[in-house]
Protein backbone atom coordinates (compact mmCIF):
# COMPACT_ATOMS: atom_id res chain seq x y z
CA UNK A 1 0.00 0.00 0.00
CA UNK A 2 1.27 3.45 -0.92
CA UNK A 3 -0.23 6.81 0.10
CA UNK A 4 1.40 9.96 -1.27
CA UNK A 5 0.17 13.58 -1.02
CA UNK A 6 -0.31 15.31 -4.38
CA UNK A 7 -1.53 18.65 -3.07
CA UNK A 8 1.17 20.83 -4.59
CA UNK A 9 2.56 21.26 -8.06
CA UNK A 10 6.28 22.07 -8.44
CA UNK A 11 6.94 25.78 -8.92
CA UNK A 12 10.27 26.17 -10.71
CA UNK A 13 10.13 29.95 -10.32
CA UNK A 14 11.34 29.30 -6.76
CA UNK A 15 13.48 26.14 -7.05
CA UNK A 16 14.23 24.18 -3.84
CA UNK A 17 18.01 24.50 -3.83
CA UNK A 18 18.54 22.62 -0.54
CA UNK A 19 16.45 19.66 -1.73
CA UNK A 20 18.21 19.58 -5.09
CA UNK A 21 21.55 19.81 -3.26
CA UNK A 22 20.65 16.85 -1.01
CA UNK A 23 19.63 14.78 -4.02
CA UNK A 24 22.90 15.59 -5.80
CA UNK A 25 24.97 14.72 -2.71
CA UNK A 26 23.23 11.35 -2.38
CA UNK A 27 23.73 10.64 -6.07
CA UNK A 28 27.41 11.62 -6.05
CA UNK A 29 28.09 9.58 -2.89
CA UNK A 30 26.47 6.56 -4.51
CA UNK A 31 28.37 6.90 -7.79
CA UNK A 32 31.79 8.14 -6.65
CA UNK A 33 32.14 6.55 -3.21
CA UNK A 34 29.89 3.50 -3.10
CA UNK A 35 30.77 2.63 -6.69
CA UNK A 36 34.05 1.12 -5.40
CA UNK A 37 32.33 -1.35 -3.06
CA UNK A 38 32.40 -4.34 -5.43
CA UNK A 39 36.12 -3.92 -6.01
CA UNK A 40 36.79 -3.59 -2.26
CA UNK A 41 34.64 -6.65 -1.49
CA UNK A 42 36.45 -8.69 -4.18
CA UNK A 43 39.86 -7.81 -2.70
CA UNK A 44 38.64 -8.73 0.79
CA UNK A 45 37.28 -12.04 -0.46
CA UNK A 46 40.60 -12.70 -2.20
CA UNK A 47 42.48 -12.19 1.08
CA UNK A 48 40.07 -14.51 2.89
CA UNK A 49 40.43 -17.29 0.33
CA UNK A 50 44.18 -16.80 -0.08
CA UNK A 51 44.73 -17.54 3.59
CA UNK A 52 42.13 -20.36 3.54
CA UNK A 53 40.40 -18.83 6.54
CA UNK A 54 37.15 -20.74 5.98
CA UNK A 55 38.83 -24.01 6.93
CA UNK A 56 40.07 -22.45 10.16
CA UNK A 57 36.89 -20.59 11.06
CA UNK A 58 34.17 -23.09 10.07
CA UNK A 59 33.95 -24.78 13.43
CA UNK A 60 34.19 -21.52 15.36
CA UNK A 61 31.42 -19.97 13.26
CA UNK A 62 29.11 -22.95 13.83
CA UNK A 63 29.72 -22.67 17.56
CA UNK A 64 29.03 -18.93 17.34
CA UNK A 65 25.75 -19.51 15.48
CA UNK A 66 24.59 -22.17 17.91
CA UNK A 67 25.18 -19.76 20.78
CA UNK A 68 23.91 -16.54 19.17
CA UNK A 69 21.43 -17.47 16.41
CA UNK A 70 20.55 -21.16 16.56
CA UNK A 71 17.69 -20.72 14.09
CA UNK A 72 20.23 -20.06 11.32
CA UNK A 73 22.03 -23.35 11.84
CA UNK A 74 19.34 -25.14 9.78
CA UNK A 75 20.42 -23.19 6.70
CA UNK A 76 23.73 -25.08 6.76
CA UNK A 77 22.08 -28.49 6.37
CA UNK A 78 22.72 -28.73 2.63
CA UNK A 79 25.41 -30.11 0.30
CA UNK A 80 28.89 -29.10 1.37
CA UNK A 81 29.72 -26.97 -1.71
CA UNK A 82 26.53 -24.94 -1.24
CA UNK A 83 27.09 -24.72 2.51
CA UNK A 84 30.63 -23.45 1.97
CA UNK A 85 29.46 -20.63 -0.27
CA UNK A 86 26.66 -19.71 2.12
CA UNK A 87 29.01 -19.98 5.07
CA UNK A 88 31.63 -17.76 3.45
CA UNK A 89 29.23 -14.88 2.77
CA UNK A 90 27.65 -15.25 6.21
CA UNK A 91 31.08 -14.94 7.81
CA UNK A 92 32.11 -12.17 5.40
CA UNK A 93 29.49 -9.66 6.60
CA UNK A 94 28.95 -10.92 10.17
CA UNK A 95 30.89 -8.47 12.31
CA UNK A 96 29.42 -10.03 15.42
CA UNK A 97 31.63 -12.97 14.58
CA UNK A 98 34.58 -10.55 14.47
CA UNK A 99 33.88 -9.68 18.09
CA UNK A 100 33.44 -13.36 18.96
CA UNK A 101 36.87 -14.17 17.54
CA UNK A 102 38.43 -11.21 19.34
CA UNK A 103 37.11 -12.73 22.56
CA UNK A 104 38.72 -16.07 21.72
CA UNK A 105 42.07 -14.44 21.10
CA UNK A 106 42.02 -12.90 24.55
CA UNK A 107 42.77 -16.40 25.84
CA UNK A 108 46.53 -16.42 26.38
CA UNK A 109 46.88 -20.07 25.41
CA UNK A 110 45.14 -19.56 22.07
CA UNK A 111 46.91 -16.25 21.43
CA UNK A 112 50.39 -17.72 22.07
CA UNK A 113 50.06 -20.40 19.38
CA UNK A 114 52.08 -19.63 16.22
CA UNK A 115 49.32 -21.06 14.04
CA UNK A 116 46.69 -18.93 15.76
CA UNK A 117 48.92 -15.85 15.51
CA UNK A 118 49.10 -16.29 11.72
CA UNK A 119 45.35 -16.81 11.63
CA UNK A 120 44.81 -13.66 13.64
CA UNK A 121 47.09 -11.58 11.39
CA UNK A 122 45.37 -12.87 8.25
CA UNK A 123 41.98 -12.20 9.81
CA UNK A 124 42.96 -8.63 10.69
CA UNK A 125 44.18 -8.05 7.12
CA UNK A 126 40.83 -9.32 5.81
CA UNK A 127 38.77 -7.21 8.24
CA UNK A 128 40.76 -4.06 7.49
CA UNK A 129 40.02 -4.44 3.77
CA UNK A 130 36.37 -5.50 4.21
CA UNK A 131 35.62 -2.65 6.60
CA UNK A 132 36.36 -0.18 3.79
CA UNK A 133 33.04 -1.15 2.19
CA UNK A 134 30.85 1.96 2.36
CA UNK A 135 27.96 0.46 4.35
CA UNK A 136 30.40 -0.75 7.02
CA UNK A 137 32.62 2.34 7.05
CA UNK A 138 29.80 4.90 6.96
CA UNK A 139 26.72 2.98 8.07
CA UNK A 140 25.41 3.10 11.62
CA UNK A 141 26.10 -0.12 13.55
CA UNK A 142 23.84 -0.24 16.63
CA UNK A 143 26.13 -2.66 18.48
CA UNK A 144 29.10 -0.34 17.96
CA UNK A 145 27.72 3.16 17.25
CA UNK A 146 29.92 6.00 16.13
CA UNK A 147 28.76 9.65 16.24
CA UNK A 148 30.14 10.25 12.76
CA UNK A 149 27.94 7.52 11.25
CA UNK A 150 24.71 9.05 12.57
CA UNK A 151 25.06 11.54 9.71
CA UNK A 152 27.05 9.61 7.09
CA UNK A 153 24.55 6.73 7.14
CA UNK A 154 21.86 9.13 5.86
CA UNK A 155 23.71 9.52 2.55
CA UNK A 156 24.42 5.85 1.77
CA UNK A 157 22.15 3.46 -0.13
CA UNK A 158 21.98 -0.25 -0.84
CA UNK A 159 21.38 -0.05 -4.59
CA UNK A 160 19.80 1.90 -7.42
CA UNK A 161 16.26 0.96 -6.39
CA UNK A 162 16.88 2.10 -2.82
CA UNK A 163 18.46 5.36 -3.97
CA UNK A 164 15.89 6.28 -6.65
CA UNK A 165 12.92 5.48 -4.39
CA UNK A 166 14.27 7.68 -1.61
CA UNK A 167 15.17 10.55 -3.94
CA UNK A 168 11.68 10.59 -5.47
CA UNK A 169 10.12 11.00 -2.03
CA UNK A 170 12.76 13.55 -1.01
CA UNK A 171 11.82 15.59 -4.06
CA UNK A 172 8.04 15.28 -3.49
CA UNK A 173 8.12 16.41 0.13
CA UNK A 174 11.16 18.67 0.02
CA UNK A 175 9.76 20.80 -2.81
CA UNK A 176 6.83 21.95 -0.68
CA UNK A 177 8.61 22.18 2.67
CA UNK A 178 11.58 24.20 1.44
CA UNK A 179 9.31 26.93 0.06
CA UNK A 180 7.72 27.29 3.52
CA UNK A 181 10.68 26.92 5.87
CA UNK A 182 13.89 28.88 6.09
CA UNK A 183 16.78 26.93 4.62
CA UNK A 184 18.58 26.33 7.94
CA UNK A 185 15.37 25.18 9.67
CA UNK A 186 14.48 22.83 6.83
CA UNK A 187 17.95 21.28 6.69
CA UNK A 188 18.19 21.04 10.50
CA UNK A 189 14.87 19.21 10.85
CA UNK A 190 15.85 16.89 7.99
CA UNK A 191 19.09 15.90 9.73
CA UNK A 192 17.57 15.73 13.23
CA UNK A 193 14.77 13.50 11.93
CA UNK A 194 17.38 11.20 10.39
CA UNK A 195 19.28 11.02 13.69
CA UNK A 196 16.02 10.37 15.59
CA UNK A 197 15.30 7.55 13.15
CA UNK A 198 18.72 6.05 13.90
CA UNK A 199 18.16 6.33 17.65
CA UNK A 200 14.78 4.57 17.61
CA UNK A 201 16.18 1.80 15.41
CA UNK A 202 19.06 1.37 17.87
CA UNK A 203 16.66 1.28 20.82
CA UNK A 204 14.90 -1.77 19.37
CA UNK A 205 18.04 -3.39 17.90
CA UNK A 206 20.82 -2.59 20.38
CA UNK A 207 22.89 -5.71 19.60
CA UNK A 208 22.60 -5.57 15.81
CA UNK A 209 25.82 -5.66 13.80
CA UNK A 210 24.02 -5.00 10.53
CA UNK A 211 24.78 -1.44 9.33
CA UNK A 212 21.82 0.92 8.97
CA UNK A 213 22.02 3.01 5.79
CA UNK A 214 19.68 5.17 3.72
CA UNK A 215 17.95 8.54 3.74
CA UNK A 216 14.52 7.03 4.39
CA UNK A 217 14.55 7.93 8.11
CA UNK A 218 15.20 11.60 7.33
CA UNK A 219 12.69 11.51 4.47
CA UNK A 220 10.11 10.01 6.84
CA UNK A 221 10.80 13.11 8.92
CA UNK A 222 9.86 15.23 5.91
CA UNK A 223 6.64 13.23 5.58
CA UNK A 224 5.82 13.94 9.22
CA UNK A 225 6.67 17.62 8.72
CA UNK A 226 4.37 17.75 5.71
CA UNK A 227 1.42 16.35 7.64
CA UNK A 228 2.03 18.67 10.59
CA UNK A 229 2.26 21.60 8.20
CA UNK A 230 -1.21 21.00 6.78
CA UNK A 231 -2.60 19.63 10.06
CA UNK A 232 -6.39 19.29 9.70
CA UNK A 233 -6.61 20.89 6.26
CA UNK A 234 -8.03 18.51 3.69
CA UNK A 235 -5.48 17.76 0.99
CA UNK A 236 -5.31 15.37 -1.97
CA UNK A 237 -3.62 11.96 -1.70
CA UNK A 238 -2.79 9.34 -4.29
CA UNK A 239 -3.05 5.71 -3.15
CA UNK A 240 -2.29 2.24 -4.46
CA UNK A 241 -3.67 -0.95 -2.89
CA UNK A 242 -2.75 -4.15 -4.71
CA UNK A 243 -4.02 -3.50 -8.26
CA UNK A 244 -6.23 -0.57 -7.30
CA UNK A 245 -5.23 3.07 -7.31
CA UNK A 246 -6.92 6.46 -7.12
CA UNK A 247 -7.21 9.75 -5.24
CA UNK A 248 -8.93 10.89 -2.09
CA UNK A 249 -9.08 13.98 0.12
CA UNK A 250 -8.54 13.82 3.87
CA UNK A 251 -7.28 15.97 6.77
CA UNK A 252 -3.51 15.67 6.61
CA UNK A 253 -2.83 14.66 10.23
CA UNK A 254 -5.35 11.83 10.05
CA UNK A 255 -2.97 10.08 7.64
CA UNK A 256 -0.21 10.04 10.29
CA UNK A 257 -1.66 7.08 12.28
CA UNK A 258 -2.30 5.27 9.00
CA UNK A 259 1.33 5.66 7.97
CA UNK A 260 2.46 4.56 11.43
CA UNK A 261 0.20 1.51 11.26
CA UNK A 262 1.66 0.63 7.86
CA UNK A 263 5.22 0.77 9.24
CA UNK A 264 4.28 -1.28 12.34
CA UNK A 265 2.63 -3.90 10.14
CA UNK A 266 5.81 -4.10 8.08
CA UNK A 267 7.92 -4.43 11.21
CA UNK A 268 5.96 -7.32 12.71
CA UNK A 269 4.47 -9.14 9.71
CA UNK A 270 6.76 -8.59 6.71
CA UNK A 271 10.08 -10.36 6.13
CA UNK A 272 12.30 -7.57 4.86
CA UNK A 273 15.56 -5.74 5.37
CA UNK A 274 13.60 -2.49 5.64
CA UNK A 275 14.33 -0.54 8.84
CA UNK A 276 10.72 0.11 9.83
CA UNK A 277 11.65 1.42 13.28
CA UNK A 278 13.82 4.05 11.62
CA UNK A 279 10.87 5.13 9.46
CA UNK A 280 8.68 5.43 12.56
CA UNK A 281 11.34 7.42 14.44
CA UNK A 282 11.81 9.86 11.58
CA UNK A 283 8.08 10.25 11.02
CA UNK A 284 7.35 11.09 14.67
CA UNK A 285 10.37 13.39 14.97
CA UNK A 286 9.49 15.35 11.84
CA UNK A 287 5.85 15.75 12.86
CA UNK A 288 6.79 16.87 16.37
CA UNK A 289 9.51 19.30 15.32
CA UNK A 290 7.26 20.89 12.72
CA UNK A 291 4.56 21.52 15.33
CA UNK A 292 7.16 23.39 17.39
CA UNK A 293 8.02 25.72 14.50
CA UNK A 294 5.18 28.12 15.22
CA UNK A 295 6.46 31.02 13.11
CA UNK A 296 6.81 28.79 10.07
CA UNK A 297 3.34 27.34 10.66
CA UNK A 298 1.85 30.83 10.91
CA UNK A 299 3.60 31.95 7.72
CA UNK A 300 2.38 28.83 5.91
CA UNK A 301 -1.16 29.42 7.17
CA UNK A 302 -1.11 32.94 5.75
CA UNK A 303 0.18 31.63 2.43
CA UNK A 304 -2.55 29.00 2.28
CA UNK A 305 -5.21 31.64 2.95
CA UNK A 306 -3.88 33.67 0.02
CA UNK A 307 -3.91 30.55 -2.18
CA UNK A 308 -7.47 29.75 -1.11
CA UNK A 309 -8.53 33.30 -2.00
CA UNK A 310 -6.76 33.06 -5.34
CA UNK A 311 -8.54 29.79 -6.08
CA UNK A 312 -11.89 31.29 -5.12
CA UNK A 313 -11.29 34.34 -7.33
CA UNK A 314 -10.15 32.11 -10.20
CA UNK A 315 -13.34 30.04 -9.98
CA UNK A 316 -15.50 33.19 -9.85
CA UNK A 317 -13.69 34.65 -12.86
CA UNK A 318 -14.63 31.55 -14.85
CA UNK A 319 -18.28 32.53 -14.36
CA UNK A 320 -17.44 36.03 -15.58
CA UNK A 321 -15.73 34.54 -18.63
CA UNK A 322 -18.77 32.34 -19.33
CA UNK A 323 -21.15 35.33 -19.20
CA UNK A 324 -18.77 37.27 -21.46
CA UNK A 325 -18.64 34.39 -23.95
CA UNK A 326 -22.45 34.35 -23.99
CA UNK A 327 -22.38 38.11 -24.78
CA UNK A 328 -24.15 38.89 -21.50
CA UNK A 329 -21.92 41.89 -20.75
CA UNK A 330 -24.16 43.35 -18.06
CA UNK A 331 -24.02 40.12 -16.04
CA UNK A 332 -20.27 39.84 -16.57
CA UNK A 333 -19.72 43.41 -15.32
CA UNK A 334 -22.02 42.85 -12.34
CA UNK A 335 -20.14 39.67 -11.33
CA UNK A 336 -16.82 41.50 -11.75
CA UNK A 337 -17.90 44.45 -9.61
CA UNK A 338 -18.94 42.05 -6.84
CA UNK A 339 -15.55 40.38 -6.99
CA UNK A 340 -13.80 43.76 -6.78
CA UNK A 341 -15.81 44.60 -3.67
CA UNK A 342 -15.22 41.17 -2.11
CA UNK A 343 -11.50 40.96 -2.97
CA UNK A 344 -10.35 44.58 -3.40
CA UNK A 345 -6.63 43.77 -3.15
CA UNK A 346 -6.67 41.13 -5.89
CA UNK A 347 -5.83 42.77 -9.25
CA UNK A 348 -7.43 40.10 -11.47
CA UNK A 349 -11.13 41.08 -11.17
CA UNK A 350 -10.19 44.76 -11.56
CA UNK A 351 -8.28 44.00 -14.74
CA UNK A 352 -11.19 41.96 -16.09
CA UNK A 353 -13.62 44.79 -15.27
CA UNK A 354 -11.40 47.21 -17.21
CA UNK A 355 -11.41 44.80 -20.18
CA UNK A 356 -15.20 44.62 -20.05
CA UNK A 357 -15.46 48.42 -20.32
CA UNK A 358 -12.63 49.31 -22.70
CA UNK A 359 -14.68 48.48 -25.81
CA UNK A 360 -16.92 51.44 -24.97
CA UNK A 361 -14.41 54.27 -24.43
CA UNK A 362 -17.06 56.90 -25.07
CA UNK A 363 -18.94 55.78 -21.96
CA UNK A 364 -18.34 57.54 -18.64
CA UNK A 365 -18.27 54.14 -16.91
CA UNK A 366 -15.02 53.26 -18.72
CA UNK A 367 -13.15 56.25 -17.27
CA UNK A 368 -14.72 55.82 -13.81
CA UNK A 369 -13.66 52.16 -13.77
CA UNK A 370 -10.12 53.09 -14.79
CA UNK A 371 -9.92 55.79 -12.08
CA UNK A 372 -11.21 53.41 -9.36
CA UNK A 373 -8.84 50.65 -10.47
CA UNK A 374 -5.78 52.92 -10.41
CA UNK A 375 -6.76 54.40 -7.06
CA UNK A 376 -7.11 50.90 -5.59
CA UNK A 377 -3.58 50.15 -6.79
CA UNK A 378 -2.25 53.10 -4.78
CA UNK A 379 -3.73 51.73 -1.54
CA UNK A 380 -1.21 50.40 0.99
CA UNK A 381 -3.03 47.06 1.09
CA UNK A 382 -2.52 46.41 -2.64
CA UNK A 383 0.81 44.55 -3.13
CA UNK A 384 2.95 46.28 -5.73
CA UNK A 385 4.50 43.10 -7.16
CA UNK A 386 1.13 41.46 -7.83
CA UNK A 387 -0.50 44.59 -9.25
CA UNK A 388 2.33 46.08 -11.29
CA UNK A 389 2.03 43.88 -14.43
CA UNK A 390 -1.72 44.55 -14.60
CA UNK A 391 -1.37 48.29 -13.95
CA UNK A 392 1.32 48.72 -16.58
CA UNK A 393 -0.90 47.06 -19.16
CA UNK A 394 -3.95 49.09 -18.07
CA UNK A 395 -2.11 52.44 -18.21
CA UNK A 396 -0.60 51.62 -21.61
CA UNK A 397 -3.99 50.58 -23.02
CA UNK A 398 -5.77 53.55 -21.47
CA UNK A 399 -3.26 55.99 -22.93
CA UNK A 400 -3.76 54.37 -26.32
CA UNK A 401 -7.57 54.47 -26.13
CA UNK A 402 -7.89 57.90 -24.49
CA UNK A 403 -4.71 59.94 -25.12
CA UNK A 404 -5.96 62.76 -22.87
CA UNK A 405 -6.31 60.25 -19.99
CA UNK A 406 -9.17 62.06 -18.24
CA UNK A 407 -9.33 59.42 -15.49
CA UNK A 408 -5.72 60.10 -14.55
CA UNK A 409 -6.08 63.38 -12.71
CA UNK A 410 -3.06 65.25 -11.42
CA UNK A 411 -3.54 64.06 -7.85
CA UNK A 412 -4.05 60.45 -8.98
CA UNK A 413 -0.84 60.65 -11.03
CA UNK A 414 0.97 61.88 -7.93
CA UNK A 415 -0.44 58.96 -5.90
CA UNK A 416 0.64 56.56 -8.62
CA UNK A 417 4.11 58.12 -8.64
CA UNK A 418 4.44 57.53 -4.88
CA UNK A 419 3.35 53.89 -5.31
CA UNK A 420 5.92 53.33 -8.03
CA UNK A 421 8.57 55.02 -5.89
CA UNK A 422 7.85 52.68 -2.98
CA UNK A 423 7.90 49.77 -5.42
CA UNK A 424 11.41 50.76 -6.56
CA UNK A 425 10.43 51.74 -10.11
CA UNK A 426 12.12 55.16 -10.32
CA UNK A 427 11.74 55.82 -14.09
CA UNK A 428 7.96 55.25 -14.11
CA UNK A 429 7.67 57.32 -10.94
CA UNK A 430 9.39 60.25 -12.65
CA UNK A 431 7.18 59.89 -15.75
CA UNK A 432 4.07 60.02 -13.57
CA UNK A 433 5.45 62.98 -11.62
CA UNK A 434 5.84 64.86 -14.90
CA UNK A 435 2.25 64.01 -15.81
CA UNK A 436 1.09 65.09 -12.33
CA UNK A 437 2.86 68.44 -12.81
CA UNK A 438 1.20 69.07 -16.19
CA UNK A 439 -2.19 68.12 -14.75
CA UNK A 440 -1.84 70.56 -11.85
CA UNK A 441 -1.61 68.14 -8.95
CA UNK A 442 -1.72 69.55 -5.42
CA UNK A 443 1.44 71.75 -5.42
CA UNK A 444 2.23 71.40 -1.72
CA UNK A 445 2.02 67.60 -1.90
CA UNK A 446 4.18 67.65 -5.02
CA UNK A 447 6.76 69.85 -3.33
CA UNK A 448 7.05 67.50 -0.36
CA UNK A 449 7.55 64.51 -2.59
CA UNK A 450 10.05 66.29 -4.87
CA UNK A 451 12.08 67.31 -1.82
CA UNK A 452 12.17 63.69 -0.73
CA UNK A 453 13.26 62.54 -4.21
CA UNK A 454 15.95 65.21 -4.31
CA UNK A 455 17.34 64.13 -0.90
CA UNK A 456 17.29 60.49 -2.02
CA UNK A 457 19.36 61.21 -5.13
CA UNK A 458 21.64 63.59 -3.25
CA UNK A 459 22.51 60.88 -0.70
CA UNK A 460 23.47 58.62 -3.60
CA UNK A 461 25.46 61.40 -5.30
CA UNK A 462 23.35 61.26 -8.47
CA UNK A 463 24.05 64.87 -9.41
CA UNK A 464 22.02 64.99 -12.63
CA UNK A 465 18.91 63.68 -10.88
CA UNK A 466 19.36 66.14 -8.01
CA UNK A 467 19.58 68.99 -10.49
CA UNK A 468 16.44 67.78 -12.28
CA UNK A 469 14.46 67.56 -9.01
CA UNK A 470 15.74 70.94 -7.77
CA UNK A 471 14.68 72.61 -11.03
CA UNK A 472 11.14 71.29 -10.54
CA UNK A 473 11.19 72.43 -6.91
CA UNK A 474 12.28 75.93 -7.92
CA UNK A 475 9.56 76.14 -10.55
CA UNK A 476 6.93 75.30 -7.90
CA UNK A 477 8.35 77.84 -5.47
CA UNK A 478 8.42 80.52 -8.14
CA UNK A 479 4.75 79.76 -8.71
CA UNK A 480 4.15 80.70 -5.07
CA UNK A 481 4.15 77.31 -3.33
CA UNK A 482 5.53 77.57 0.24
CA UNK A 483 8.55 75.45 1.19
CA UNK A 484 7.70 71.98 2.53
CA UNK A 485 9.45 70.82 5.63
CA UNK A 486 9.41 67.05 5.84
CA UNK A 487 8.78 64.42 3.18
CA UNK A 488 5.84 62.08 3.65
CA UNK A 489 6.79 59.05 5.73
CA UNK A 490 5.57 56.56 3.07
CA UNK A 491 7.60 57.97 0.19
CA UNK A 492 10.78 55.92 0.53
Amino acid sequence: MLIVPIQNKPDWSNPPLITIGLILINLLVFLLYQGNDDEIAARAAGIYHEHQLLQVERGHYLDYLEAQRPDEAAALEQPEEIADDYLFWSIFYDRGFDRYLAGLWEDEVIASSDENREWREAREEFEQQRNRISSIAGGLTPAEPDLFTFVTSLFLHGGWGHLVGNMVFLFLFGFTLETVLRAHIYLSIYLVSGIAADLLFMAFNPDSWGPLIGASGAISGLMGMYLSLYRLRKIRFFYTLFFYFGEFRAPALLILPLWLAKELYGQFFVESNTAYWAHIGGLLAGAGLMLLAQKSLARFSDTEEVKAQEDEVAQALKKVQLAWAQLDYDKARMLCRRLCQQFPTDPRPWRRLFDLHKNQPEQKAFHETTFTLLKQFTADTSPFAAWHPHIKAVIDEYRGIAPQTPAMSGNLCLMLARKYWRGGNRPECENLMEQARHKKANPEAMLKFLNHMSDFYRNRQQTAKVKQMDNLINQLRMAGVPSAANPPPDAG
